[in-house]
């Protein structure tokens, strides 16, 4: 707008007016600016069907493949609708009718904006992909680093880039002059930064006597939630600024504030299995410096616990009084089981005592009773319902008898124990499928003994199994075409109980890396202390400035542990080892599988692994593996996490499995420019059918992006992210040898021309997936309509919707077998000890021819 201060005359306005036009065309400049900021910035917050929540600017793209929405706006080829919601820091990809469940609604836009002179280049190469990072130095107070990554001729070429903008989600890093400039904006989350640095930033760039500039400062942290900066940041003022009192009462809503995260810290760890450091930091809780409503919540947390461990102490004193009522012969033999509770009966075990907590003390019930209730609870899990003493007692045994099934080697002692059971009245299916899920894991006791699983002396819950890394290596390169040995690393939660279960991340390590680097990026890297605030009346008291508020401590723990995020939302993680000496990427063969499947069931064996909740992700190569292992053996997973991967082969054509498995991926948009590259597969993604969410980062390239475990973590515990029920309706496809077990249907050799040997994929006259297709019926029949064999198996279990005590029976084009369930549990207990699936365990199986 073009602005011309004269008056028909010609003669020059008087000051006066020239004042009051200005300050007119001042106030619409600004309001214009106002109403294009507003517009700019406006944020929405958008709920998924999967539980997640996105928040950031959204609109509608036709594709993520850049040739094909060019090709689009050429020929007007139409697309599926897909949402890509900005945050500033990355873009995140859904489909919008597979994948939001609600309109957008607005939301306020981050206040705190701050900016920073850096000496940027007026020119330069602008930046279209970026190689590995290889190392980051810390900002100093500048607000500058030197980022270091593999140059093109692959040798290291340091970046030297300074924070230009800075906000409570992300900081805006642009390469700076040097003598070879280049453009690049980088976004990396501003919770990826120290307080240590920022402070020193914002000491460095702010005018110690504005406050005003001082205050922007204390509403950033704010913003950041990180309320002991902004509360420590605002006494300084309050101090220096004493004009400044009226602002004082916000520093007890940032004490308010601190408490509440240490509150939720203290509800996060007790429902992740940790009820003893979740009492610790309630016991210590800063009670006399927070609200009266704060007091009531950690009061009633309190009661909460406190209440928990009255009913075990009650169940505790009951069961004894009552068993002491029984006959001397059944005392006897009730006396290791009862033991066994009293030792093990925690918050996590207390669940299946509920029937014996609702009836026990119903003395209209005689003793023998009320004690089967506790004991078939303990055994079965609540709601058994068993009242038989008779049959209980007998389930004690068949629980030994399962347990010796499940470790033994020998195939002759195995049969000899099926004999054994088949004289025990409790030796029933449906017994002992709900029996397998509470046991402890059936090789626990090999962990004391077993010389090739080694607890690592300085890192707490951290164990080595089979072979370090170079015999891991050297075992494989005497016979490349030997099954690869056992090889992992395990991380266990704090307070890890083999009688809770545990989700698992199987953590797939880059090629070149040891599996080590996987559990520092889902656990942390071990630390001498434990970083969590501390929670004493009198250590806060003590430690507070004069306006009664309090700096941060912390409870002890052991000096040598891990506090990443798998600590405290209570996973297990399990890093196998599966690349050969010097193998440079992802090979999409059967060995590699191998290295990985049979490293989690040699977990599973060992730990107290939920089979329902496993996960897999890994980084680079790893996250290819990750990736292609995940569909294809998609009834063995909860999710997939793929991080900076680069999808090829099997990637490529196995589709049609990928409905089942929930998807997680990430990339940053430098990393070979993913969505030329790549968009055409995570087209196939962006369908409504699918959860699957990508993600790229904003100027980054190949990355392990620490700072996305925060949100993947909450993406794993969304209640629907849990091992898919087995459908009924099977459409799936293969190209390899090893991929023909999906859920409950099996096959043998695959016909001439299908299968692919993928080290010979180039070579292949012809690069399509074999279809698949088997379904149940309502009839009590399973049909296989399509598959690449002439020899199957299909496994029958009651989470198909099959009648066992009717005849089931299988086709196969002209071919017809029946199944009549015989009560038998040594096709069970086999498949348990195999697959170390302890939750779904096959019943029966059918064989075909």
């Amino acid at each position: 707008m073009k602005v011309t201060f004269s008056n028909s005359d010609g003669k020059r306005m008087s000051s006066r007016l020239r004042e009051v036009l200005a300050a007119i065309l001042l106030l619409v400049f600004a309001v214009s600016i106002v109403g294009q900021s507003a517009l700019a910035h406006a944020e929405q917050l958008i709920s998924l069907r999967n539980g997640m929540v996105l928040r950031g600017i959204y609109l509608e793209v036709p594709s993520m493949n850049q040739n094909a929405a060019s090709a689009a706006g050429e020929s007007g080829i139409q697309n599926r609708p897909i949402w890509v919601v900005d945050d500033g820091l990355r873009r995140t990809y859904v489909h919008r009718r597979g994948m939001v469940a609600a309109e957008p609604r607005d939301v306020p836009d981050l206040h705190e904006r701050i900016e920073f002179f850096q000496p940027v280049p007026d020119g330069g190469e602008q930046v279209a992909s970026i190689g590995q990072a290889l190392g980051v130095t810390p900002f100093n107070e500048f607000g500058r680093r030197r980022l270091t990554v593999r140059g093109p001729s692959g040798s290291p070429f340091p970046i030297l880039q300074g924070i230009t903008e800075l906000t409570a989600k992300y900081a805006k890093v642009e390469a700076l002059k040097t003598d070879d400039s280049i453009n690049l904006d980088m976004r990396i989350a501003t919770s990826s930064i120290s307080s240590d640095q920022l402070r020193n930033i914002f000491r460095r760039n702010t005018d110690p006597k504005n406050v005003d500039a001082r205050l922007n400062v204390v509403r950033f942290f704010a913003e950041s939630e990180r309320y002991a900066d902004a509360r420590r940041e605002l006494v300084r003022i309050l101090d220096e600024f004493p004009e400044s009192s009226d602002l004082k009462p916000i520093v007890g809503q940032y004490v308010e504030n601190e408490a509440s995260q240490l509150l939720e810290q203290a509800e996060l760890r007790r429902e992740s299995g940790q009820p003893i450091l979740a009492r610790a930091i309630l016991d210590q809780f800063p009670t006399r410096v927070v609200s009266r409503v704060t007091q009531v919540k950690v009061a009633d947390l309190i009661g909460s616990m406190d209440e928990t461990q009255k009913q075990i102490d009650t169940v505790h004193q009951r069961l004894a009084e009552l068993v002491g009522e029984l006959q001397e012969p059944m005392q006897n033999s009730l006396g290791g089981l009862v033991a066994e509770i009293k030792a093990e009966l925690t918050p996590a075990t207390l669940p299946r005592m509920s029937d014996f907590i609702r009836m026990g003390g119903n003395s209209t019930m005689d003793s023998e009773t009320r004690v089967s209730l506790a004991v078939a609870g303990w055994l079965l899990g609540n709601g058994s319902g068993e009242t038989n003493l008779k049959i209980v007692l007998s389930l004690i045994d068949v629980r030994v008898l399962v347990r010796e099934y499940l470790a033994e080697q020998d195939p002759g002692k195995r049969q000899e124990i099926l004999e054994r059971l088949s004289s025990l009245e409790g030796a029933r299916a449906d017994y002992i499928a709900k029996m397998l899920p509470l046991m402890k894991p059936p090789l626990i006791d090999a962990i004391e003994v077993d010389d090739s699983i080694v607890a690592d002396p300085s890192v707490d819950g951290m164990f080595h199994v089979g072979l370090d890394q170079a015999g891991f290596h050297a075992a494989q390169a005497e016979d490349l075409a030997s099954l690869p040995p056992v090889s992992y690393v395990v991380q266990l939660p704090p307070e890890y109980d083999p009688n809770r279960t545990y989700p698992c991340v199987v953590a797939m390590h880059a090629a070149g890396a040891v599996a080590e680097t996987q559990l520092n990026w889902w656990s942390g890297v071990p630390q001498q202390s434990f970083l969590q605030q501390k929670t004493s009346d009198e250590q806060l008291v003590n430690e507070s400035s004069a306006d009664g508020t309090a700096e941060e401590s912390a409870p002890e723990v052991s000096p040598t542990m891990r506090l990443g995020h798998s600590i405290r939302h209570g996973f297990i993680v399990v890093a196998p080892r599966w690349t050969r000496g010097g193998q440079g990427d992802y090979e999409y063969t059967m060995r590699e599988h191998d290295a990985v499947l049979s490293s989690l069931r040699h977990a599973m064996r060992h730990f107290a692994i939920d089979a329902d909740r496993v996960f897999i992700g890994g980084h680079g190569p790893g996250g290819t593996a990750a990736w292609d292992i995940a569909i294809s053996h998609p009834d063995l997973w909860a999710g997939m996490i793929s991080i900076s991967s680069r999808p090829g082969k099997t990637l490529q054509h196995y589709n049609a499995n990928s409905k089942y498995m929930p998807v997680y991926i990430v990339k940053g948009d430098k990393d070979g420019v993913p969505l030329r590259d790549y968009g055409g597969i995570y087209d196939r993604y962006m369908t409504y059918d699918h959860d699957a969410m990508i993600v790229l980062y904003r100027g980054r390239g190949l990355d392990f992006f620490y700072e996305e475990a925060d949100r993947i973590f909450e993406w794993m515990k969304t209640p629907g992210h849990r091992r898919a029920a087995p459908p009924e309706d099977l459409e799936v496809v293969s190209m390899r040898e090893g991929d023909r077990f999906f859920w409950w249907l099996e096959w043998g050799e695959m016909l001439p021309g299908l299968s692919i040997n993928p080290i010979l994929w180039n070579d292949a006259e012809r690069l399509k997936a074999a279809p698949v297709k088997a379904r149940v019926m309502a009839n009590n029949e399973v049909i296989i309509t399509q598959a690449p064999s002439d020899s199957y198996t299909v496994w029958l279990y009651p989470q198909m919707p099959l009648d066992f005590k009717e005849t089931i029976t299988v086709r196969y084009r002209s071919r017809r077998k029946d199944f009549t369930f015989d009560q038998s549990v040594g096709v069970m207990l086999e498949d348990a000890r195999v697959r170390a699936d302890r939750e779904r365990p096959f019943w029966g199986m059918v064989q075909i021819p």
